[in-house]
C-alpha cells in the first residue's frame, strides 16, 4: 500500500504582464491593478488579486506606518517577480513546478490577508495604543512570510531556467552533430566528384576508339540484320518455339516510379552503380516493401541513364516458372531474336562478351526462379555466368535477406541493408499522395502505426480512403478484418497484402523448415516481439526453434530490434499468421505459462526483497503481458483463475509503476461471470489504481463492492482494509471527519481479527489526517507510534514509509536537522527497494525540508534530483 500525495493542476494563455511595473521602487495600487488584469490566466489572477488585496488593507492600516511601508514594499516586489517571471508565456507552455509555485504563494497572501484584518480591527482609537506593539509584530511575520514565499518562489523559477538551459544545451548538442554530419557529407562530395572527373576521363578515351570503330560496327551490324532474318525465317518454321517466345510477359522497362522516403537508399545504389564497373547489387527485404519501386528509381536516376543508355534491360522474373523461361525472358529483353541454337544461355553470353557497350540488367521478383523446386543450383549457373562478364552490371529484387549464390557472386561492397519500413513522414507522404482528402486527419499517423508503415499496406489502405472511406473507419475495420481489409479477390502480389504475404510463407525454406510456421505463430501473439534470451521458455515444445529462426529471418518474415535482443515481426505480417495460422493450444499453453510467471503472485509488491528483479524484466514485457492476458481473459476454454491471478499480479506491479487499468478492468468482467474469488482482490487493486490518480467518485464504489465481496466470502480482514482503503479516500476529497471515523472503525476491527499490519497502516492514515489538518506534533506522534508497530512485526517497508512522513511532519515543526536525517534514511531505503515513486516524493519533501532552512543550493539539488526522477518514470 502506497499513499498518493495530491498534485495541484490548472492551465489558460498568460498576456504580456508586469513590465510596466518594473520601473520604479514605489509602484501606485492603479498601475498593479492594470498590470493584474492584463493578465487572463485564472491561477495568476488568483494569487495577483490575493497581493493586491493584502495591499488595499495594509494601506488603510493606520498605524505601524513604517511595518506598513515594509509591508507593500514586499508585496509590490513579490508580485512583480511573479509577473515578470511569467511575462511572455501561455498557459500550456508553463510547468506544472511552477504553476504549483503560483498556487502556494496565493496560500501564503491569504494567510497575510487574514492576519491583516485582524489587525485592521484594532487600528481603531483606543484598540490602536493598546495593540501598537503586537499589531507591530504581526506586521512583521507577515512580512518575513512573505519574503521567505519570494525565495521560495525564485527557486521555483530557478529550478525552471535549469530545465531550459537544459534543453538548450541538448538543442546545441544536436545542431552540433548535425554540422558534423554536414561536414562529413561534404567531404564525401568531394570525394565523389573527383572519383568524377576520373571516370569522365576514361569515357572521353572510350568515346574515341568507340568513333574508330563506328565503320566497322554498322558493316557488322548491317551483317546480323541479315543473318538475323533469316533467323526468324527459321524460327517461324518453329511453332513450339514461336508459341513460347510470344507467350513470355513484355520486357518493356517501366516507368519512373513515385516514391517516398528512400532517398539516401537510392543514392547509395546509383553510387555503387557509377563507381564500380560491372557491379552487382542485390535489393532484399519483406514483401510489400517496395523492392520493384526502388530498383526502377534506381535504374531511371539520371547518372544511370548517363551510363547505359538504352541498354537497360528489365526483366520481370515473376512468372520464370521454369529455368528455360527464365533464360528465354533474358534473352528477350536483349531483343536477341529465337535461333535454331539448343543452348539460349550461351547465345546470352556470346551476345553480351561481344558487346562493348555496358549493360544493366534489372531481375525483379527473382525469387520465382531461385525457388524452383530442384533447380536452384542451375538458375545459380545463370546468374553466375552473367555475372562473369565485366560490362554487365545487374540489380536483383528479392524476397528475404539473404543474397543468392554468395560463394559464385561477387556482390558490390558495401552491400545495401535489406529494405525497411518508412518513416512516419514518408508513410503520411505516401498515403496523402493517393488520398489528399485524408490530410489532416488526426487519426491518420495512427492508421499508418497500425500498419508498421509498411509501403503496400499504406498504398492500398490509401486506396480505401480515397473511394470514401473516412481514416477512422478504416481504423475500425482494420481491428475487426486486419489484413483481409487490404485482400482483393483474384489480387496478386501488387495489389493484395495476403497475397504477398501469402508467397513469403510459400516460399521453399520455409515450407521445407517443418517448425518456421508454428514458430511464427507463437511470436505473432506478441506485439513487441520476442526477446531472444526468453525465447526457449516460450517454447519448449519446438526443439528446432533455432534452425526456424533463421529460416524465417532469411525469408525478411522476422527482423532484429535495433540492438540485437529482441526478433519482430511487421504489423500487416503479424494479422496475417493470427488470422490463418492461430497457434496450436500446446504452444498457447506454454506461452500463456512462460507470461504468468513473469509476474509471480506475491512478488510484484515493492517490499517483496526479489521485486526489483521482477519488476525490470515486467518492464520489458508490458506490451506482451497485457496482450497475453487480455487473450487468456478473453478464451473461454482457458484456466480462469489462472489467468485472473496473473492478471492481478500484474495490476499490483502497475500500481507502483504505471496507472494502465485495461487488465484489470477485463478481469473484473470475467471474476465477475465466473463467480471467482480472486474477484474482490482485483476491485480493491483497481480501485487502488483509481484512487492513486485521485479519481475518487470511480474508486469509491469499487472499494465499497470489494468490501462486500471479502465479507461474503468471510473475510473480515480484507473488509477491514477496505474501509482503511474508503478512509484513506475521504482524506483525499478533504472529508477529515468522515474518514477519522472509517480509520478508526478499520484499525478497531484489524486489531480484534490480529491483524497487527492491517491496524498499522489505519494508524498511518489517521496520521495522515493530522498532517493534512496541519496539526504537525499530533502527525508525528502518530507516526512515531505507527512506525513501532510496523517494527515489532518486522514489516521493514512500512516502517520506511514511516520515517519519511515523520520526516516531513518534523520539517513542518521547524526541526530541520532531525527532518532532513530521517528523510535521507527513507531515500537509501526505497532506493534498495527500486521504489523510485516514493524516492521523488521524499526527495521533494526533503527539498522543502532544506529550503525552510534556507539552504537554498542544496535545496535546489534535491528539486531537480527530485524532477529528473519524476520525470524518468513518465516517461517510462
Amino acid at each position: 500500500m502506497a499513499f498518493s500525495r495530491p498534485e495541484a493542476s490548472g492551465s489558460t494563455s498568460l498576456a504580456s504582464a508586469g513590465t510596466a511595473i518594473l520601473g520604479g521602487a514605489q509602484v501606485s495600487l492603479a498601475l498593479l491593478e492594470k498590470a493584474v488584469d492584463g493578465t487572463n490566466i485564472p491561477f495568476v489572477k488568483g494569487v495577483a488579486g490575493a497581493a493586491l488585496e493584502v495591499i488595499k488593507i495594509v494601506k488603510a492600516i493606520q498605524t505601524n506606518r513604517d511595518e506598513c511601508t515594509n509591508l507593500v514594499e514586499r508585496c509590490t516586489s513579490l508580485l512583480v517577480v511573479i509577473l515578470g517571471s511569467l511575462t511572455g508565456k501561455t498557459e500550456d507552455a508553463i510547468p506544472d513546478h511552477l504553476r504549483r509555485g503560483v498556487e502556494r504563494l496565493t496560500v501564503n497572501f491569504q494567510e497575510v490577508r487574514a492576519e491583516l484584518r485582524i489587525i485592521d480591527t484594532r487600528t481603531k482609537k483606543w484598540r490602536a495604543v493598546l495593540y501598537h506593539l503586537d499589531n507591530g509584530d504581526r506586521l512583521k511575520g507577515c512580512s518575513e512570510k512573505l519574503q521567505w514565499a519570494m525565495e521560495e518562489f525564485q527557486v521555483t523559477v530557478k529550478v525552471d531556467s535549469c530545465l531550459k538551459d537544459l534543453e538548450r544545451h541538448e538543442e546545441l548538442r544536436r545542431g552540433q552533430e548535425k554540422i558534423q554530419e554536414s561536414q562529413i557529407t561534404l567531404q564525401m562530395g568531394q570525394v565523389a566528384i573527383q572519383e568524377g572527373q576520373v571516370t569522365l576521363q576514361e569515357s572521353q578515351q572510350e568515346l574515341l576508339k568507340g568513333q574508330a570503330n563506328i565503320e566497322e560496327s554498322v558493316m557488322k551490324g548491317q551483317k546480323e540484320v541479315r543473318d538475323g532474318l533469316s533467323v526468324i525465317q527459321e524460327a517461324m518454321k518453329d511453332q513450339s518455339i514461336g508459341h513460347a517466345s510470344s507467350s513470355l510477359p513484355s520486357t518493356v522497362l517501366p516507368p519512373d516510379p513515385q516514391i517516398f522516403g528512400r532517398q539516401e537508399y537510392i543514392e547509395k545504389a546509383v553510387k555503387l552503380l557509377g563507381s564500380t564497373t560491372g557491379a552487382k547489387i542485390a535489393i532484399l527485404g519483406p514483401g510489400g516493401m517496395g523492392k520493384t519501386s526502388v530498383a526502377l528509381k534506381v535504374i531511371h536516376d539520371a547518372l544511370v541513364v548517363e551510363l547505359f543508355g538504352d541498354n537497360r534491360c528489365w526483366i520481370p522474373c515473376e512468372q520464370a516458372t521454369s529455368v528455360p523461361l527464365f533464360i528465354e525472358l533474358v534473352a528477350k529483353s536483349l531483343n536477341l531474336l529465337s535461333s535454331s541454337s539448343n543452348d539460349r544461355l550461351a547465345d546470352i553470353i556470346a551476345f553480351l562478351k561481344s558487346s562493348k557497350l555496358l549493360y544493366i540488367l534489372l531481375f525483379d521478383n527473382f525469387e520465382t526462379p531461385w525457388d524452383i523446386e530442384g533447380q536452384q543450383s542451375n538458375v545459380a549457373d545463370v546468374l553466375t555466368a552473367i555475372a562473369s562478364i565485366p560490362t554487365v552490371s545487374f540489380i536483383i529484387t528479392m524476397r528475404g535477406n539473404q543474397h543468392p549464390s554468395s560463394h559464385t557472386v561477387n556482390w558490390t561492397e558495401p552491400r545495401l541493408r535489406s529494405l525497411t519500413q518508412l518513416d512516419l513522414d514518408a508513410a503520411e507522404e505516401a498515403f496523402l499522395r493517393i488520398s489528399p482528402d485524408a490530410r489532416g486527419d488526426p487519426e491518420l499517423r495512427t492508421l499508418l502505426q497500425k500498419l508498421d508503415c509498411m509501403p503496400l499496406a499504406i498504398t492500398l489502405m490509401a486506396k480505401l480512403s480515397e473511394a470514401g472511406e473516412t481514416v477512422s473507419d478504416l481504423l475500425e475495420q482494420w481491428k475487426s478484418e486486419r489484413t483481409r481489409l487490404l485482400d482483393q479477390p483474384g489480387g496478386d502480389r501488387r495489389n493484395s497484402i495476403e497475397v504477398s504475404i501469402k508467397l513469403s510463407l510459400d516460399s521453399r525454406s520455409v515450407k521445407g523448415n517443418p517448425d518456421a510456421i508454428r514458430l511464427l505463430s507463437v511470436l505473432a501473439m506478441l506485439p513487441a516481439g520476442a526477446s531472444l534470451v526468453r525465447l526457449p521458455d516460450m517454447c519448449p515444445s519446438i526443439p528446432g526453434w533455432r534452425a526456424a529462426l533463421r529460416v524465417l529471418r532469411g525469408a525478411a518474415l522476422l527482423y532484429d530490434s535495433a540492438d540485437k535482443s529482441r526478433i519482430q515481426m511487421l504489423s500487416p505480417i503479424q494479422s496475417y499468421v493470427l488470422l490463418h495460422h492461430p497457434l496450436g493450444q500446446e504452444s498457447l499453453e506454454e506461452l500463456r505459462a512462460s507470461y504468468y510467471k513473469l509476474a509471480p503472485s506475491g512478488k510484484t509488491m515493492t517490499q517483496h526483497p526479489e521485486y526489483k528483479e521482477v519488476a525490470k524484466e515486467l518492464a520489458k514485457e508490458e506490451t506482451n503481458m497485457e496482450a497475453i492476458l487480455m487473450n487468456a481473459l478473453h478464451d473461454r476454454d482457458e484456466d480462469r483463475e489462472a489467468a485472473l491471478t496473473a492478471s492481478l499480479s500484474y495490476t499490483i506491479y502497475l500500481h507502483h509503476n504505471q496507472t494502465r487499468t485495461e487488465v484489470i478492468t477485463e478481469a473484473i468482467r470475467v471474476g465477475r461471470a465466473v463467480n471467482s474469488s480472486t474477484l474482490p482482490h482485483c476491485l480493491l487493486w483497481h480501485a487502488a489504481i483509481l484512487d492513486r490518480e485521485r479519481r475518487f467518485d470511480e474508486a469509491e464504489p469499487l472499494f465499497e463492492e470489494a468490501r462486500d465481496e471479502f465479507m461474503k466470502l468471510g473475510d473480515q480482514k480484507f473488509a477491514a482494509s477496505c474501509s482503511g482503503f474508503l478512509g484513506a479516500l475521504f482524506r483525499g476529497r478533504g472529508q477529515y471527519d468522515k474518514a477519522l471515523g472509517a480509520l478508526q472503525e478499520a484499525r478497531d476491527t484489524s486489531l480484534q481479527l490480529g491483524d497487527f499490519e492491517g491496524a498499522a497502516w489505519n494508524l498511518l492514515d489517521i496520521g495522515q489526517i493530522f498532517y493534512k489538518k496541519g496539526e504537525y506534533k499530533a502527525a508525528c506522534s502518530t507516526y512515531e507510534q505507527a512506525r513501532s508497530e510496523f517494527v515489532n512485526f518486522g514489516d521493514h517497508f512500512g516502517s520506511l514509509y514511516c520515517l519519511s512522513v515523520i520526516g516531513a511532519a518534523l520539517g513542518r515543526q521547524g526541526d530541520h536537522d532531525a527532518a532532513q536525517s530521517a528523510l535521507e534514511e527513507a531515500i537509501l531505503g526505497f532506493t534498495e527497494y527500486g521504489d523510485l515513486y516514493n524516492v521523488a516524493y521524499i526527495l521533494r519533501d526533503l527539498g522543502d525540508t532544506l529550503k525552510r532552512a534556507k539552504n537554498y543550493s542544496l535545496s535546489l539539488i534535491k528539486f531537480e534530483e527530485a524532477l529528473a526522477i519524476f520525470t524518468q518514470i513518465a516517461t517510462e
